[in-house]
Parts: structure tokens; sequence; C-alpha cells
């Protein structure tokens, strides 16, 4: 379970590679929006298959909603390759140590757990546009090694949407 932990840090602070110098600064005036409290909800799940063909879950792991910004873009974009949707596996991915990190970005995201089949929820979110990262990792049991990574989706929610979303690879 440490392991998992750790994992899910390095995944969500993009620390254990090689250091990445961004561009953007971290601007908290652009995600100023995101501390009002709105009347959309995003929930979902995110899954992948093992080698074997099973499906794991984020049972009680991390799920993480971003609000969107020039930092946060550049930053799902070196890890993902993509700003709409991708999947940062956690042998031969992406993790990478973001140099002089400004710690406001950390703090503006909102984080949960997925439950015991898998199901997370971000409620009274403001009308916006964000990234949804969620860990999905397990041991398997043969050689004791980790497998999975971190899923990513960016969503947008407006007007007292609900809106369920399936992060999968």
């Amino acid at each position: 379970m440490r392991a998992v932990a750790i994992l899910a840090v390095l995944v969500l602070t993009g620390c254990g590679g090689g250091e990445v110098t961004l561009q953007s600064r971290f601007d908290p005036n652009e995600v100023a929006w995101f501390s009002v409290r709105g009347t959309n909800t995003i929930l979902g799940s995110a899954i992948l298959r093992s080698a074997a063909g099973k499906v794991k879950t984020c049972a009680a792991l991390p799920v993480t909603l971003f609000p969107v910004s020039a930092y946060a873009r550049e930053r799902i974009r070196h890890l993902y390759e993509s700003e709409n949707e991708g999947f940062n596996p956690l042998v031969g991915g992406k993790p990478a140590d973001f140099g002089g990190d400004d710690p406001g970005y950390m703090a503006t995201a909102k984080t949960t757990r997925c439950d015991a089949r898998g199901r997370f929820s971000f409620s009274e979110l403001p009308d916006g546009d964000y990234y949804l990262v969620a860990t999905v990792t397990w041991r398997e049991r043969t050689f004791g090694i980790e497998n999975g990574g971190s899923l990513m989706q960016r969503v947008h929610v407006s007007t007292g949407e609900t809106k369920d979303v399936l992060l999968a690879h």
C-alpha cells in the first residue's frame, strides 16, 4: 500500500524523472473561479485491463481534479502528450520533476478516493474546464511487480450539469 501512495504522489505531482522546465508560471488568479461553490457534479470511474484481461479499478486510490490553466495545460501535455485524454503508464511512463514547481498549483486541486466499486464524485463545482486524473494500479502476484498508471481526461461542466465520466485504457 505504501508503494501505491508513493506512486500516486509521483504521478499526480509529476515527480520522479528528469527535471522539466515549464514555460508557463502558475497564476492563482487564472483559477480563482475554482474556489466558488457551483452546481455541477463530475462523477465516474477509472479502469484498466491487466495483461491477463482482468479489469482493474481505482478502488481506494486517488482521483484529482485540476482547474484548466496555462500551467496545468503544459504539465498535462508533458505527462500525457495530449490535453484531452491520455494514459501515463507506471512502467515506461513520463513521470517528471517540474523544476521550481509552484506549491499553489497542487493546493488548488481537489482530491477524492474511489470507492470499493471504483467510483468517484466531485460535487458543487463551478462552471468550467477541468483535468480529471485517476490512479489505477495493482501488484501482480506472480512477480510482485506494480502495474497500471494514471488516466487523464479533460471535462467541461456548466449550468447545473452532472457528467458521468469513464476513464479507461
